[in-house]
C-alpha cells in the first residue's frame, strides 16, 4: 500500500474525510476547512505518522520548519495551529496535548496599498470588461474575493435610494452592509444588459457556479503586467479601499463596520498606511455660542 513517509495514503484520506465532515457540520466556513485540514495533512507528511501517535515535541518541530525553513508568514501558521487544535480537540479528544500547540508571536505587517493614480492605470489595463467590473468593485466596496465571487443579484440592494451590496454569511459568520459606489452603477447595469446573468453576479464557465478565484486573480497579474503597476495580490485592493476611505475622512467605527472586523484593533492597522492629518480635533466647549 503507497505510504507518506509513513502513514497509509488511504489512512491520510480517511481521517482527513472524517475531519472535514465534522467541520462542514460545525457550520465552518469553506476556507476555514480548507485551511484546517491542511494543517493536519501536512503535519502528518512531516511526521510519516498518525496524529494520535504525534508527540508534542513533533509538532513544535513542525511549526518550526513552516516558520523558518518554509517562510510560511505568521498569520498563516496561526491558522495552522487552530486547525491542530481543533483536530485534537473535536477528533482525538486530547484537549490537555491541544491546549499545548502553541502559537507563533504576533507580527506586526502593515497592508500594502496603492495609490490612486496607481489603482486607476490598474485598471485603466484590464481590457475585458467583466474583469475591470470586478476588480474595480473590490477596491470600491472594500470586498474580500471570496465575497465578489459569491455575490447573486439580490445582494445589490437600495437604502433610501442609495445602493448598496448585503454580505451573507461573512468571514464569522456574520452579514454585513458594504458600500457600492455610485460611480461604478452604470457599468454594472450595462454588465447586467449584456451577460444576463444568472444565481451569481459573476458567473464562471461552469453553469450555476461563479467565477473562479484563479480566473480572477489570472485578470489581475494580466492587469498588472500592462500597467507597471507593482506586483499585488487581491486583498490588496480592499486594502486600498480601507486606507482610502479613512483619508477621505470616514471614522474608524464605520469603517470597522463595512470591513467585518470583529475587532477595532485590526482596522486601526491601516492608519499606519493612510495619509490621515494627525489632529483634526476641537473642543465642544467652543461650540457653545452665547449660552446664558
Amino acid at each position: 500500500m503507497e505510504n507518506v513517509n509513513g502513514i497509509s495514503v488511504k489512512e491520510l484520506t480517511s481521517l482527513l474525510e472524517k475531519m472535514k465532515k465534522r467541520l462542514s457540520v460545525s457550520n465552518h466556513s469553506g476556507q476555514t476547512i480548507v485551511n484546517y485540514l491542511r494543517s493536519v495533512e501536512y503535519l502528518c507528511k512531516h511526521t510519516g505518522k498518525h496524529p494520535r501517535d504525534t508527540e508534542i515535541d513533533e509538532i513544535i518541530d513542525y511549526l518550526y520548519q513552516l516558520q523558518y525553513h518554509k517562510f510560511r508568514a505568521w498569520r498563516t501558521i496561526k491558522v495552522y495551529v487552530a486547525g491542530l487544535r481543533w483536530y485534537y480537540t473535536h477528533i482525538l479528544e486530547q484537549e490537555k496535548l491541544a491546549f499545548q500547540i502553541p502559537y507563533p508571536k504576533e507580527e506586526q505587517d502593515l497592508p500594502v496599498v496603492l495609490s490612486r493614480k496607481e489603482l486607476f492605470r490598474l485598471f485603466s489595463n484590464c481590457e475585458n470588461t467583466k474583469h475591470k467590473l470586478m476588480l474595480s468593485m473590490l477596491y470600491a466596496s472594500g470586498l474580500r474575493r471570496n465575497e465578489l465571487l459569491n455575490l447573486r443579484i439580490e445582494n445589490i440592494e437600495t437604502n433610501d435610494g442609495k445602493f448598496r451590496i448585503r454580505i451573507n454569511r461573512s468571514k464569522g459568520n456574520k452579514d454585513r452592509y458594504t458600500v457600492l459606489s455610485e460611480r461604478l452603477l452604470p457599468e454594472l447595469r450595462a454588465y447586467y444588459q449584456a451577460f444576463k446573468p444568472k444565481d451569481f453576479l459573476f458567473n464562471g464557465r461552469i453553469k450555476g457556479r461563479p467565477m473562479t478565484a484563479s480566473g480572477l486573480a489570472h485578470a489581475l497579474k494580466m492587469a498588472n503586467k500592462k500597467s507597471g503597476v507593482k506586483k499585488i495580490n487581491l486583498h490588496v485592493l480592499r486594502h486600498c479601499f480601507a486606507s482610502h476611505a479613512l483619508e477621505d475622512g470616514m471614522n474608524l467605527r464605520t469603517l470597522q463596520d463595512i470591513l467585518g472586523h470583529a475587532s477595532i484593533k485590526t482596522t486601526m492597522i491601516y492608519l499606519h498606511v493612510s495619509e490621515v492629518p494627525l489632529f483634526k480635533g476641537f473642543s465642544p466647549f467652543d461650540n457653545w455660542g452665547d449660552m446664558q
